[in-house]
């Protein structure tokens, strides 16, 4: 019998013609377009009614605020999403981010700017930020339940895509807003996105399925559970060498060069840059629009194997941004730094996630994905810490050799450990890859009573009933 020809590479956009990915994607997009604003009018805000002399560590404490939600609920998050029905638990996180962040508008907008304002804000911050780091992994290992192995690679690009096609309107937005509006008025108007997309996950069809096996072995309920499932996970990561090293090193770009950059950033191009509000608007602007493009480079060459090199390449790429940003601080530089530094992160960070979804089970997949987003969790909680150093240093003076040591450091770790680089996701996966566990047709048989039965499906085929 002769071989079956494999099938043909994914087209840019065969991911879309899957209703329950468009409706996660349009959700996706309507929920994180609104982030921008809700970062920057929280800086413009700290700068108004903070102290002039810790003003740089009130900037830095609101990424650590948001860092405390993230690393207590990021794994906690991952353990969630391998528990329960992955799209109701998106509806709740939204649910509580629209709540909070709605809050926050309204204390901007009546408030006077007292310290029991700034620590209602901080209050509200974790909470919006622990919601965040429970939907980051739970969406994260949907994507390949839904489009399965062959379309996997193609929808996580394409999700960094859309949303990094609407973050550069809305980054471009946040500071025209602010100067028209105010800051109140803009953590208002990005509420009422997570509103939106908690009406967009509504109308998705899709249900989770996990193996009765792995249900029946999690029959226990409460903390306990919880940590011990965080610790299955940890154990899992630790014994695949691809998926340790490949978290370690995006752990480590997200520690080292978002502090600087992104918690900090707005501050180094409004006081050391000198720019207005409106001009740090187009300048930032350049990071939404490096990620878009190569996020749309990443989904026409989605069937490249290669994601291991792919995300040490972008590692380097985003090291090399801050290099650029920081040295020396002109506008022509930030711009500059900023295309590099969104082309980087998107890079690495759609490669490494398509490497994960493709080493990890469906049952352990959230687990897997919330160890990114505690490296998020880190990446802010590291701002208070870096801004009382650039408080006491200045800034001109501690990020220009802070840049190339982290440069240094993340190419000799990229060195040091090839696997890294060695990591390949197959265009073609076999019948026996783990992404390959659930497809969305089996979580409409489970809803019409046969809860622990699982369908496994041919590798490279799309299920009909989901177009």
């Amino acid at each position: 019998m002769s071989a079956q020809p494999p099938p043909a590479r994914p087209g840019m956009t065969e991911p879309l013609r899957l209703r329950e990915f468009r409706l996660l994607l349009t959700g996706f997009i309507v929920g994180q377009s609104m982030m921008p604003l809700q970062f920057v009018a929280s800086i413009a805000w700290i700068q108004l009614v903070a102290p002039d002399d810790i003003e740089i560590i009130m900037v830095g404490a609101i990424g650590t605020i948001r860092g405390i939600g993230m690393i207590g609920f990021g794994l906690f998050g991952g353990a969630l999403a391998d528990r329960f029905d992955r799209r109701r638990l998106l509806m709740v996180t939204q649910s509580i981010a629209f709540i909070s962040n709605l809050l926050i508008a309204l204390m901007m907008i009546t408030g006077s700017g007292s310290a029991v304002d700034i620590a209602i804000f901080f209050a509200l911050t974790i909470v919006a930020s622990s919601a965040h780091a429970i939907d980051g992994p739970t969406r994260n290992a949907i994507t390949p339940e839904i489009l399965g192995p062959r379309l996997t690679p193609s929808g996580i690009a394409l999700n960094s895509a859309a949303m990094q096609f609407a973050m550069p309107i809305s980054i471009f937005a946040s500071g025209l807003l602010i100067d028209t509006l105010g800051e109140g008025a803009v953590f208002a108007i990005s509420a009422f996105g997570h509103l939106g997309e908690v009406l967009i996950l509504a109308m998705m069809s899709y249900r989770t399925v996990f193996s009765a096996a792995h249900m029946a072995a999690r029959q226990g309920q409460g903390a306990g559970q919880a940590l011990r499932d965080i610790a299955a996970g940890l154990r899992y990561a630790r014994s695949k060498g691809v998926i340790l090293w490949t978290v370690v090193i995006v752990v480590l770009m997200m520690s080292l060069i978002m502090p600087p950059t992104g918690t900090l950033g707005p501050q180094w191009v409004t006081n050391v840059v000198g720019a207005t509000w409106s001009q740090f608007s187009y300048i930032a602007v350049f990071w939404g629009g490096g990620a878009m493009v190569a996020s749309l480079v990443l989904v026409r060459f989605s069937w490249i194997e290669r994601k291991g090199m792919l995300t040490g390449l972008g590692v380097i790429i985003m090291a090399l941004g801050f290099v650029v940003f920081t040295n020396p601080p002109t506008q022509i530089n930030a711009m500059l730094g900023n295309a590099l530094l969104g082309i980087g992160m998107s890079t690495a960070m759609v490669s490494a996630n398509a490497t994960l979804a493709h080493e990890t089970p469906n049952e352990m997949r959230g687990r897997i994905m919330g160890l990114v987003f505690l490296g998020m969790g880190i990446a802010q909680a590291a701002g208070l810490p870096l801004g009382a150093v650039a408080q006491a240093l200045t800034m001109e003076t501690l990020f220009p050799p802070m840049s190339f040591a982290v440069l240094a450091i993340l190419a000799g770790l990229i060195f040091l450990r090839p696997v890294i680089l060695r990591a390949r996701v197959p265009q073609h996966p076999t019948a026996d890859a783990p992404a390959q566990e659930a497809q969305p047709a089996s979580a409409r048989r489970m809803l019409n009573g046969a809860a622990s039965y699982i369908v496994r499906v041919a590798p490279n085929k799309v299920l009909p009933s989901l177009r």
